[in-house]
């Protein structure tokens, strides 16, 4: 099939490699320039494991490429169906700008022949799709919305091995177009409404944002020394009606998706006149969850916060993302600054400059071991296996009094805890052990 993708951000770029995989010709559409000759040197604009070797190997098939628009020169070669995968932001007042979607939908209605099927992939409010076919006559016999379900850090996988196919549509005639576009996976097709395909995507975001902060309430509870927080999460996520995944404590869901997508389902709802308190205690959660890591100073240093040099570790919601829009960090360095006499930043995926721009005042460093130098407290935002499989004696040794640590990703294996010269915080209590670290459970998808 011959196949148009508008828009390269995570999820365009992602899904015209693996079409092209599955032998389809692709057409990735990107109006950003620069973002355009990336992609048609073979770079990717982000970070995903494997992405930009499976782009380079995508490029020499000869059946990948990018253009800056659909025109003329693709005329002569009709697509058979165009995905959009364009952005939907919030827009500033609690719900979601669609002009982008709106955007790209006209100019794939603009071709001609038009495509024989055109398929939503972005993430857009339920009733959405009612809203477009009212404006374009004819849409309808065409359209489907088909929700991604791609995590941050396992795209490649997700899209080659999807728990389940989505499409939303009002004409059934679409499915075999759409079974030979996805053929190849072996998994369970949801066939639905356009409408019901929206809210399948909101309500599983919203459900896993809510399993977040649930396991992350719970993490609060755990705080009595005979408690070891690690073993909790363990014995509930056992229950295979539960499941590990998105139980380990932390600083709450800090990708892009989860908070935007919980946020415009919650404000739909009012729309309806629906209450949802579940999500806005979700929500709740999520917003003061960060807030533990700066309380935790306070307490520990007694009120002498205001005198203290805090370094800051890792900057990223989890080591394999550069999308710092909705990072904890953005919100916990800030209010360190406006407390701690100083404040170091080491990420090192960011470059020192770059953290200049983003926390103005505070003081980027070039190694791990230079950032917690002379400090009274080291604070971990990021699990990056610099940290990780850091030797902990050696780094609380080069703190200074009262040599703090506050594990804002229950991180540092337990055995590291039973000999630190310093004080130890985590979200929960995690006594020192012995025994194995537990393989934490991916967070954050979208």
């Amino acid at each position: 099939m011959h196949v148009a993708v508008m828009g390269q951000g995570y999820v365009g770029v992602t899904g015209a490699v693996q079409l092209t995989w599955q032998g389809h010709h692709v057409t990735g559409v990107e109006q950003n320039p620069a973002r355009l000759r990336g992609l048609r040197g073979g770079h990717v604009p982000f970070s995903e494991p494997g992405l930009q070797q499976a782009l380079s190997a995508a490029l020499a098939t000869g059946r990948l490429s990018f253009t800056g628009a659909l025109g003329s020169p693709h005329r002569h070669r009709p697509f058979d169906v165009a995905l959009i995968a364009v952005g939907t932001p919030p827009d500033g007042h609690g719900w979601v700008d669609l002009s982008q979607v709106r955007t790209a939908l006209d100019a794939v209605l603009r071709l001609r022949p038009a495509p024989r099927v055109v398929a939503v992939k972005s993430t857009i409010p339920p009733g959405t799709s009612n809203t477009l076919a009212a404006a374009h006559p004819g849409l309808r016999e065409r359209y489907v919305h088909n929700p991604e379900f791609l995590s941050q850090g396992s795209a490649l996988r997700d899209w080659a091995c999807p728990a389940r196919i989505v499409v939303g549509l009002w004409s059934h005639d679409l499915l075999p177009a759409l079974r030979d576009l996805y053929a190849g996976p072996a998994c369970e097709w949801v066939v639905t409404s356009p409408t019901g395909a929206e809210i399948i995507k909101y309500a599983a975001n919203a459900f896993l944002a809510t399993k977040i902060s649930f396991g992350n309430e719970i993490a609060r509870l755990c705080s009595l020394p005979d408690v070891n927080v690690d073993h909790v999460m363990r014995g509930i996520g056992a229950d295979p009606r539960i499941g590990h995944a998105l139980l380990q404590p932390g600083l709450g869901f800090g990708d892009h998706c989860l908070p935007k997508d919980t946020a415009a389902l919650a404000r739909w709802a009012a729309t309806l006149g629906v209450p949802t308190p579940l999500l806005d205690a979700t929500i709740a959660v999520n917003r003061d969850q960060p807030q533990l890591v700066v309380r935790t100073l306070q307490s520990a240093l007694d009120g002498q916060l205001p005198d203290a040099v805090v370094a800051v570790l890792g900057l990223r919601y989890q080591p394999w993302s550069d999308d710092l829009r909705a990072a904890p960090s953005r919100s916990i360095v800030p209010a360190l600054l406006d407390q701690a006499a100083e404040v170091r930043v080491w990420d090192p995926a960011t470059g020192k400059d770059d953290i200049a721009a983003l926390f103005p005042g505070t003081r980027p460093a070039d190694c791990l071991s230079t950032a917690v130098q002379g400090a009274h407290a080291a604070v971990i935002l990021t699990e990056w296996p610099d940290i990780v499989e850091a030797d902990w004696r050696i780094l609380s040794g080069l703190l200074t009094e009262p040599r703090l640590i506050v594990d804002g990703k229950n991180c540092l294996p337990p055995r590291q805890l039973l000999s630190l010269p310093a004080r130890y915080h985590s979200i929960g209590s995690r006594p020192p052990t012995t025994e194995p670290t537990p393989r934490p459970a991916l967070n954050d998808p979208t």
